[in-house]
């Protein structure tokens, strides 16, 4: 039988969106813990009014337990040149809580959103996918999976917010469900909700797109 992975999920508010509209029942075939905040960075101290959020690396640091996979959705609040660096403790904290995988979702590119500080962000989430796939090309991350949600979602419009990063009821739903394909990719399952019974293992969901 294939395993059935444990996941930490942490996200900011372009993941919060899965609480708020109570959409976790999309998130189907692992266990996992589920940790999304308004403002979160990644690395360096969260924006926000005080109590400010943890960041990242503390969220996953003072998460219970280890786990099999990380899943990171968050790092929109944070600009392109502390990036590198704050990547870089992520995935450390990440595999010191036992992660093998860490599944790291890109970036959102062609948006209106501006950071707190009022700079529109898209520069930064350009030079961050960047970063991104410079990287996992690199033999010292062959354990960060980076998933396309900028193509994956731009193929389904109605998920997102006027803004371009933040999510409605349907993108909340979908990004659920995104996660779940790739979690049940990665474990050899088969895909958690299929047209039919099947023993194939669920394909990379950004080589099939969203699905339904």
């Amino acid at each position: 039988m294939p395993r059935r992975s444990r996941a930490f999920i942490v996200g900011d508010s372009t993941l919060l969106a899965v609480r708020n509209y109570k959409t976790f029942k999309s998130f189907r075939g692992f266990d996992y813990e589920f940790d999304a905040r308004s403002c979160r960075t990644l690395g360096i101290v969260s924006c926000g009014r005080r109590p400010k959020p943890l960041n990242t690396v503390e969220a996953i640091e003072h998460a219970d337990g280890r786990f099999d996979v990380v899943v990171v959705m968050a790092g929109y609040d944070e600009w392109w040149t502390s990036f590198p660096s704050s990547f870089d403790a992520v995935v450390a904290a990440a595999r010191a809580k036992g992660a093998s995988t860490i599944v790291w979702l890109g970036y959102r590119e062609d948006v209106v959103y501006e950071n707190p500080d009022g700079v529109r962000g898209a520069e930064a989430y350009i030079k961050n996918n960047e970063t991104l796939r410079e990287k996992v090309a690199e033999p010292a991350y062959s354990d960060v999976v980076v998933l396309d949600w900028n193509t994956y979602s731009s193929a389904a419009p109605s998920w997102m917010a006027a803004d371009g990063i933040h999510l409605t009821v349907a993108g909340a739903h979908g990004v659920a469900d995104y996660i779940s394909r790739m979690i049940a990719h990665l474990d050899d399952r088969p895909c958690p909700i299929t047209p039919q019974p099947t023993t194939e293992v669920c394909p990379n969901p950004d080589t099939v797109g969203p699905s339904g």
